[in-house]
């Protein structure tokens, strides 16, 4: 249903929108209050109230904490801004589909009720609020594409400050910038948009991989954060995986000469939390004056010398950490469990909340709930969105897929723990791209059938042959 070029259906659509938002946001404020302060999301609330900041965890979240502190003391400030942000994030994003289609206008907006979305939202940690700053960045993009946002002037600043501030939430980030990067840059730019893909893909990815050296020159001039060289946890990690598939000590006696023996003991492609408080929390506190370019330097060689096994161990974890091929890597998505570290606030689950967990719960139970899926979802929708027929759509849609599932896929050479909430931006490019594959590809009867079958049949097919695997052959 195409939208009617009227002023008044206009202004209505809006106020539909923002009102389903406004009760959506009180709902899920109500049954999340006062926030939950997950053991990341204490730990910036303590350095802003001590004053005492390190680069352990990108301090960008942190700093928020600094003014929302002085105004209320506890989490209540900073959850206001991710409820916000998340509603009025989808909001914005479905108000600017409604200039092409309202009822796919209803669906972007319905994307936003997903439960192991909603489930996730009240945790107050720099993976929730990466994602609900590229959401507000791509919303914004979406408006002025489909021509709603008609003052580019004022739009494109946030829009482009949303991306930024997004990007620096997670170092990671820069693995699913580049299609928001093209996205933006065409809503910007009219001379961009009409370029080649590949100068614009390019273009994107360089831009991108600056984010990188960018967190470390903003850790350093701008939050003036002591460097605790977080690179390091991934080095630590990687030695430990490639010590226990080579059978060779990577660390190269630093650790005595049983360390092998030992390691075998301590090692689990789940998580390197071993080597930090874990099993072998030694390794990680008599590695520390090394850190920097001497580790760095042991550990190309490691990957240098063992290839195969540093191979074998990025790929255990990553099997790991989308829970694929594997009986026991089941992750649990309740949230509501607040830190150990802290006894200042408590969350007493409420009767909206414990609906909340019990879909996610029922979710997770099910083979649609293990983060593979989402990943599969987003390289699937990502072919399945060149059928679209609308430009703006189909420019959309491809390009949050695509950042869904490239963000994922960036956790197979960098990912060092397990938690369900690293997942999160992929969870909701694979949500939100939903409604319109359907509608405009599977659903359109003139959709080439390449287009409409073999994604969904990819999906179906490997989500089969997981569960055949898992259930009677592993």
């Amino acid at each position: 249903m195409s939208f009617v070029a009227n002023p008044v259906e206009r202004a209505r659509a809006a106020q539909r929108i923002a009102l389903a938002a406004i009760v959506a946001a009180l709902l899920n404020f109500i049954a999340f209050y006062p926030g939950l302060l997950h053991h990341d999301a204490w730990a910036y609330f303590k350095a802003a109230r001590d004053n005492d900041w390190t680069n352990w965890q990108p301090p960008l979240l942190g700093f928020f904490w600094i003014p929302l502190q002085k105004l209320y003391y506890g989490p209540q400030p900073m959850f206001v801004l991710f409820v916000a942000g998340y509603w009025g994030g989808f909001a914005l994003l479905a108000r600017a589909v409604a200039e092409h289609d309202r009822t796919l206008a209803a669906g972007t907006f319905v994307a936003a009720l997903f439960p192991l979305l909603i489930n996730f939202n009240g945790q107050l940690v720099k993976d929730v609020s990466m994602t609900i700053c590229l959401l507000l960045a791509a919303a914004i993009a979406a408006g002025i594409e489909f021509g709603w946002i008609k003052r580019r002037r004022i739009a494109v600043p946030f829009m482009w400050l949303f991306l930024v501030m997004g990007a620096f939430m997670r170092a990671n980030s820069l693995f699913g910038l580049p299609p928001l990067i093209d996205l933006a840059a065409a809503a910007t730019s009219r001379r961009w948009a009409a370029s080649s893909i590949v100068k614009r893909a390019i273009l994107a990815g360089l831009i991108a991989i600056a984010v990188a050296p960018g967190h470390i020159l903003a850790d350093r001039y701008l939050f003036r954060v002591i460097d605790i060289q977080p690179m390091s946890q991934l080095q630590v990690f990687d030695l430990g995986g490639i010590t226990f598939n080579s059978g060779k000590d990577a660390y190269k006696g630093f650790f005595g000469p049983d360390f092998v023996a030992r390691n075998a003991r301590c090692y689990t492609p789940r998580h390197w939390d071993v080597y930090g408080w874990g099993g072998c929390p030694e390794v990680y506190e008599n590695l520390k004056p090394r850190f920097g370019s001497e580790l760095s330097k042991l550990w190309l060689e490691g990957i240098v010398a063992h290839p195969l096994a540093y191979l074998q161990h990025r790929l255990a974890h990553a099997n790991r950490f989308f829970q694929f091929l594997c009986r026991d890597c089941k992750e649990i998505v309740f949230t509501g469990g607040q830190s150990t570290n802290q006894r200042e606030f408590t969350f007493e689950p409420t009767i909206l909340y414990k609906m909340i967990d019990a879909a996610a719960e029922w979710l997770n139970d099910s083979p649609f709930g293990p983060p593979y899926v989402f990943l599969l979802v987003c390289l699937a929708w990502t072919l399945a969105a060149f059928a679209i027929r609308d430009l703006v759509t189909r420019r959309v849609t491809l390009l949050l897929a695509l950042s869904g599932a490239m963000y994922a896929l960036g956790f197979i050479p960098i990912g060092i723990a397990h938690e369900y909430r690293y997942i999160y931006w992929t969870m909701l490019c694979a949500a939100v791209t939903t409604p319109a594959i359907i509608k405009d590809v599977i659903l359109r009867r003139d959709a080439p059938l390449a287009f409409r079958l073999v994604p969904p049949m990819m999906i179906v097919a490997v989500i089969l042959f997981r569960e055949i695997m898992v259930r009677f052959a592993l």
